[in-house]
């Protein structure tokens, strides 16, 4: 068997799909592709990690013609299962900190009457949404980037009280007005337009990339405890 069969070949022993086993070696889908055509050649540390993740050696799945030596029964396990805690990273400990905190805001801003209740609230809120994504930062930095420009955007990017470019709906509004309302000032209600819908769409990916996330994270965890 060549190559470009043999990592076909024990990719479909271990019922891997060709973006589940690029996932796991770091690379595209693509790469995958090529390589069981034998368009190209993975690298040398590309076929350490294939060698491992397989249970084969590096020679056996190089050399051409070279058998592959299915894996050593596992023993059964008799004794007891020991657990190992994973430690939290840096960036999980901060989410954790800022879902804590953001929790607390929201309980003591629902019990404090007047403005400044809603506001502890709404900043409780805001802390809530930020820490959730620095829980799966482990892996995926770019949650962190994007809800941090987020909320910074929500900071510093909202000049009007009455009509407000928070998302959406204020960015559409804010572009209805411009085409409609000729005595506004046209920059001010453009910028406000760009900035409500640009903003409401990033709002949109940001929470679809983290549910899609969360749930590939569940399913997962699913699939290693047989559950």
């Amino acid at each position: 068997m060549s190559l470009a069969e043999k990592i076909a070949a024990l990719r479909g022993e271990r019922k891997l799909s060709q973006g589940d086993l690029a996932e796991k070696l770091e690379v595209s889908r693509q790469s995958v592709s090529k390589w069981e055509t034998g368009q190209s050649v993975p690298e040398l540390d590309k076929l350490i990690k294939l060698a491992d993740l397989f249970g084969v050696s590096v020679d056996q799945l190089v050399r051409d013609g070279e058998a592959l030596k299915p894996e050593a029964p596992k023993p059964e396990v008799t004794e007891r299962v020991i657990y190992v805690k994973q430690r939290l990273a840096k960036t999980q400990i901060l989410g954790v900190v800022l879902l804590v905190t953001g929790l607390l805001s929201v309980i003591l801003g629902a019990a404090i009457s007047g403005n400044s209740g809603t506001y502890m609230a709404m900043a409780g809120a805001g802390m809530v949404v930020l820490g959730l994504p620095f829980l799966l930062a482990r892996k995926h930095p770019f949650l962190i980037t994007g809800w941090v420009v987020l909320a910074v955007s929500c900071l510093i990017l909202n000049p009007y009280t009455s009509v407000s470019p928070w998302g959406l709906g204020g960015g559409t509004y804010n572009l209805y007005l411009y085409f409609t309302r000729p005595e506004l000032h046209y920059a001010t209600c453009l910028f406000a337009a760009i900035v409500g819908i640009g903003r409401g769409l990033w709002f949109l990916v940001l929470v679809a990339y983290t549910g899609w996330l969360g749930w590939k994270r569940w399913k997962s965890r699913k699939e290693n405890t047989g559950g």
